[in-house]
């Protein structure tokens, strides 16, 4: 993979048409750059988020005041 291919798959990290070894790529050329002036903080977010869940399943937790019983 070349560095303007793993830009725009880390820049689509949610397209379902990479697979997640295309987006695991990505992600360590993207990683492993000098510098990452080009990459929002936004697309930062979507990637820690997507990594996350390939980690973690979510939890639901109850509402503040449901889980109250004073």
């Amino acid at each position: 993979m070349k560095i303007g291919e793993a830009w725009l798959v880390f820049n689509d990290i949610n397209n379902d048409k990479y697979t997640d070894e295309e987006k695991g790529e990505a992600i360590k050329m993207i990683a492993d750059m000098p510098t990452h002036n080009s990459i929002t903080k936004a697309k930062m977010l979507d990637v820690i988020k997507y990594l996350w869940n390939l980690c973690f399943e979510e939890v639901k937790e109850e509402s503040d005041a449901s889980a109250r019983s004073d």
